[in-house]
């Protein structure tokens, strides 16, 4: 019998991110063991969270998100933070690891999260590959 995959949802309005996630765990042979998923949105990954069946065992998410304001885009961190708040708060989603996923590294912004519940924080650029990879093992 096939191993579960584990799946990671990724929130990111960068499209460079949200490739470069999935070519790491290609180029390390993952693909059979994690299921990558990636989004541009808050109201996307929000759709994705809320389904039973694609509801994800991990997310990283950028703190500032995109999302949509009467029809316009905006990015902004309370958007990041208020997804966090919302998977937290639930009690169907409080078990999925949230790992913010972000360029800013201000110590205020890392607090708040792990108020909120965060189970990590990793500023983009600081970490390998393969530094990546053993973080999200480590989480399972």
């Amino acid at each position: 019998m096939m191993e579960k995959k584990h799946k990671i949802l990724v929130v990111d309005d960068d499209e460079f991110i949200r490739i470069y996630f999935k070519d790491v765990f290609w180029i390390h042979g993952l693909e059979k063991k994690y299921d990558i998923q990636t989004v541009p949105t808050i109201e996307e990954a929000e759709k994705i969270i809320d389904s039973p069946k694609t509801r994800p065992d991990t997310v990283f998410l950028d703190l500032a998100g995109l999302m949509f304001v009467d029809g316009r885009e905006v990015t902004t961190v309370e958007a990041g933070f208020s997804l966090l708040k919302r998977i937290k708060d639930d009690p169907k989603t409080k078990d999925i690891k949230v790992i913010m996923y972000t360029g800013y590294s201000d110590k205020e912004y890392s607090d708040k999260a792990h108020q909120l519940g965060a189970d990590g924080y990793l500023v983009k650029g600081e970490n390998l590959p393969k530094e990546l990879i053993k973080f999200i093992e480590d989480l399972k």
